[in-house]
């Protein structure tokens, strides 16, 4: 970091931290004794001990009104819970995947899976739902719309149904789903746990919504063209429509998906030109129907007829993840 003139930080004789992201304050050569304001988790950090800390009361002694020292939110503990599992990352850049504790909105603190390998964009991923290979999850559960929860105590990467408190109370930016019994090393980015979608700032540019009101709002919401996305290598397609985003309903609500694929072959190009009475192929998460046959699965791909690339065409497990 360049020396900064004092001066040039007072505004109204008041002090101005310079307002720094994580990200860019990575990027930095600190030195002891450096304040800046950390605009990804809000705080106030100092430079000391080789790191960055919390310089809240979460690094005053208890009593102070602290919480006892900088370890007391890395999410140890449902009294020592974190805000975020990005919270904890930026806290303890080692941390590594497991089990968390994290005080959620309105609940507290709740054991939560996070995802912390920062080959996974960064990491800082917080466990939603699950899903395995059935119809839980289809497009018309209530899980979707409800601040209902299910297998709370699954908080693992087992096969299985799932859905957190996570998914109803905290208000994220990021999406990821894994699909763990796809090809791995695939999609968005390359792990070896499975295929990965990815989507960073998923509503309005970077707005922060929980998933159940992302869900309840969200009115056949597209993000960009299907073939684009980079999620879509193992997925069936058809020519038209190509639609990729969250709550895709068709003309006659044959094909629908939470968050996926709409596509068609008859003609008018892309969304919402192209012509959706006849949608026979489908894919994503959350899915019921189409033109060739009733389909409800959790998670997976469906070919009716008339694909112009063919996918793996069943159902499959998916795990989704916010932060």
């Amino acid at each position: 970091m360049s020396r900064v003139n004092v001066s040039s930080l007072v505004v109204n004789n008041r002090l101005k931290l310079p307002v720094l992201s994580t990200a860019q304050i990575t990027a930095l050569s600190p030195e002891t004794g450096m304040m800046i304001y950390n605009s990804s988790n809000n705080k106030v950090e100092i430079y000391f001990n080789n790191k960055w800390n919390n310089a809240g009361a979460d690094l005053l002694p208890v009593s102070a009104g602290g919480t006892g020292g900088a370890a007391a939110k890395d999410g140890s503990s449902s009294t020592n819970a974190a805000t975020s599992a990005a919270a904890i990352k930026a806290l303890k850049p080692s941390s590594t995947d497991g089990v968390y504790w994290i005080d959620l909105p309105g609940v507290g603190p709740k054991q939560v899976y996070c995802i912390m390998d920062s080959n996974y964009d960064g990491g800082g991923w917080m466990m939603a739902l699950k899903a395995t290979r059935g119809t839980t999850f289809s497009y018309g559960s209530s899980y979707w719309t409800s601040t209902n929860t299910l297998n709370e105590g699954s908080f693992n990467i087992q096969d299985g149904d799932a859905k957190f408190e996570v998914f109803n109370r905290f208000s994220a930016k990021d999406l990821l789903a894994v699909w763990p019994d796809l090809s791995a090393n695939s999609g968005c980015f390359s792990v070896p746990r499975g295929h990965i979608w990815l989507e960073n700032n998923f509503w309005q540019g970077g707005t922060k919504i929980t998933l159940t009101s992302l869900f309840n709002t969200a009115n056949e919401t597209f993000i960009r063209d299907a073939n684009n996305f980079c999620g879509i290598g193992q997925f069936s397609r058809q020519t038209d429509v190509r639609f990729y985003g969250f709550n895709y309903s068709n003309d006659q609500n044959l094909a629908r998906v939470r968050w996926g694929f709409g596509w068609n072959e008859n003609g008018g190009g892309l969304w919402p030109n192209g012509n959706q009475g006849s949608d026979d192929v489908a894919g994503g998460i959350g899915m019921t129907g189409t033109q060739q046959g009733q389909v409800n699965y959790s998670a997976g791909d469906f070919i009716g007829c008339c694909q112009n690339v063919s996918g793996f065409n069943r159902s499959a497990r998916v795990e989704v993840y916010v932060r």
